[in-house]
């Protein structure tokens, strides 16, 4: 049986969905008026969408993201998103990148794609069926490498940047105080 949520602030109490069903307020930390009602369809016992400093439902796939200050490297994020059920976050779209973008506000923030295997081939994580990244939105002239300077192996999104994505180092090992960023998790 499937639930219908509304994910956003409501004008009003007592709405219905348009088939006669009282929506269901679903709000979360954060939202504001300017936020769009958007309608999800979601199992009744699927597991809510909480933890993090941050959490947002990409209505387009009903993917819950949440988002973590950290600072931690990626592979201390993947293991943390990993002990939470899910994985770094996977954005093949531009309605989820606009998603993850609204959680992370001005910071850079790792997400799940790296070019660890084969050097200028950004795969997302876990997801062989996923060759090559279909959905992109580097930074004009990244990835780079630091212009070739060291290796940048893990996807950050950049808030600064209007959530624009950069290589970037996967840790401290190259470049001292380089490599530990927020992170977004999904599942």
């Amino acid at each position: 049986m499937k639930a219908r949520i509304l994910i956003a602030m409501l004008a009003g109490c007592g709405a219905e969905l348009g088939d006669g069903q009282p929506a269901v307020d679903a709000r979360q930390a954060g939202s504001s008026d300017a936020d769009a009602p958007t309608l999800v369809d979601a199992p009744i016992d699927a597991r809510p969408c909480d933890g993090g400093d941050a959490r947002v439902v990409d209505t387009s796939t009903g993917t819950c993201f949440t988002y973590f200050t950290g600072p931690a490297t990626y592979v201390q994020a993947e293991a943390a998103c990993s002990a939470l059920g899910g994985t770094l976050a996977v954005i093949r779209s531009a309605q989820t990148n606009a998603a993850v973008l609204s959680l992370i506000g001005l910071t850079d923030a790792f997400v799940g794609a790296d070019d660890r295997t084969v050097e200028n081939t950004y795969r997302w994580l876990g997801d062989p069926s996923d060759p090559v990244m279909t959905y992109t939105n580097w930074r004009t002239g990244e990835p780079n490498n630091a212009n070739g300077t060291f290796e940048e192996d893990c996807m950050i999104i950049e808030g600064d940047q209007n959530g624009t994505w950069d290589d970037r180092p996967c840790d401290a090992t190259q470049v001292t105080n380089a490599g530990s960023y927020a992170y977004v998790c999904q599942y």
